[in-house]
This record gives C-alpha cells, structure tokens and sequence, in this order.
C-alpha cells in the first residue's frame, strides 16, 4: 500500500456511494466504517471522551509519556504512523494502491490527520445540508424529527468543521460535491482518477453495485435499496419538508 485515502463528509452524505464506486478499482480496498483514528487521536486530547479507565488521566500519562520519548511528538506521530500503515496495509489483501477510510465523524480531527499522514489523499464530499438532514430523518429517526436530537453536533459543527478544514486544506486535496457525483458521475471519476494517479477503469459507475463493505458500521440502507446511480436523493428533501412547520426546522438550524 502507498498511502491512505481518505474521505472527509458529513454522515448521510453520500460517502457510501462513493467508497462503493472508488473501491470497485482495482487500486483501491476499503471496509465499512474504521474509526480506528478517533480514539488513536482522542487519546492525548483532554475533553471528547469519557471511559471507564478515566481518559482524562489517561491522557496525562500517555503526553507524559511522549515528552520523555526522543522527539517527543514526532517521535510519537512516526511511531503511531507505522502501526496505522500497518493496519491499513493488512487490508490490502490483492497489494492495492491505496486503503480508503471513510469514516464520516472524521470531521472532528481533519487537522490532527493531515499532520499523521501528510502523504495521504484527501477527497472533501459536500452535499447540501438540507439533503444531509432529510436524510437523516429518512433513515435513523424513520421519518420522525424526535429521533435524531443526536445529530445536531453532525449538521451544526459538522458543517462548519468540513469547511473550515477544506479551506485550510484544499492545495492538497479534493473537493467533490455530492450533486456532481450524481449528475457527472464519469466527468468527476476521471478527476479523481488523476488526483489518485491511478488510472481510469471502465465499469466503475455500474460495479460499484457488487461491492461489499463488510462490517457493521456504513448505510446498509442505501446498499440494500441502491444498485445503480440515483437521483433519488437529490429531491427527497422535500417529501420530508413537506409543511410548514418542518419547513421552519431548516430556517432555525
């Protein structure tokens, strides 16, 4: 494996289509939902976990720790940084190109990744958040807005969060607009063919349907209902803000 893709995006963002389409090339394997850097990364942070072992004390040991190593945090991030190519590269079980992590709470550490892996390729998915929310709706609150108080964080801060980071960012990476994917499907895989280096493959937009995420985590919905391209989601919003009252949640957010 050279090096990691990842996919930055808010949940519900078409992200698993994308990984489906992307990991139907032969350069590239993937899985589900990894989430394997979170915790990897949280663990020096003070505030955004809770364990049962005390993360906050935790992470007070584990950045004494890396002050006493050599160079301290970048002896800590090159050593953290081969234990994750290793993990990623044992994925890559036919010696693909790349092993693409699409995991959409990534958003909270963008910054904290590019510095881990500064060689990595970056693709920025954006949908419109309106279509991020009803789809939310849709899927984990089963048509119902009471369901979903959990997701505020994912539209509010995550909104802002994979912008602000794309700006910081956008030299390096890519930026993809979900409308795009849909509409210019084979126009926007042959930029992003370039972007990877790796060359166009034929059949991407319709193989895509035969590949299996394996694992819990992922929108096993959109799998199931999905095995062609659909434009489905780009007006389905507005058979879920279909009165004035929810048409007023978006004006509030």
């Amino acid at each position: 494996m050279k090096s990691p893709i990842f996919i930055f995006s808010l949940p519900r963002a078409g992200s698993t289509l994308l990984q489906r389409i992307l990991m139907s090339h032969k350069n590239i394997s993937s899985i589900s939902e990894p989430w394997i850097l979170l915790p990897q990364i949280y663990a020096t942070k003070n505030k955004g976990t809770l364990s049962e072992y005390s993360s906050l004390t935790s992470q007070v040991g584990i950045n004494d720790f890396i002050e006493n190593l050599p160079n301290k945090k970048e002896s800590y991030i090159n050593a953290q940084r081969k234990f994750l190519i290793e993990l990623y590269s044992m994925q890559c079980q036919n010696n693909e190109k790349y092993f693409l992590d699409k995991t959409p709470r990534y958003y909270l550490i963008i910054d904290e990744i590019v510095e881990l892996f500064p060689n990595a390729k970056f693709i920025f998915l954006f949908r419109n958040p309106v279509q991020v929310f009803a789809s939310i709706v849709n899927t984990w609150g089963k048509g119902r807005f009471r369901n979903i108080i959990s997701t505020y964080d994912d539209l509010i801060k995550g909104t802002k969060r994979l912008s602000e980071a794309y700006l910081k960012h956008k030299e390096i990476s890519y930026s993809l607009q979900y409308e795009d994917l849909i509409l210019n499907l084979n126009e926007k895989l042959s930029e992003i063919s370039n972007y990877l280096d790796i060359p166009l493959q034929k059949g991407l937009e319709t193989n895509f349907s035969s590949q299996d995420t394996i694992g819990a985590l992922g929108d096993s919905t959109g799998v199931e209902k999905y095995n062609s391209i659909s434009q489905e989601g780009l007006i389905g919003w507005k058979k879920v803000f279909n009165s004035f009252y929810r048409k007023r949640i978006i004006y509030s957010l």
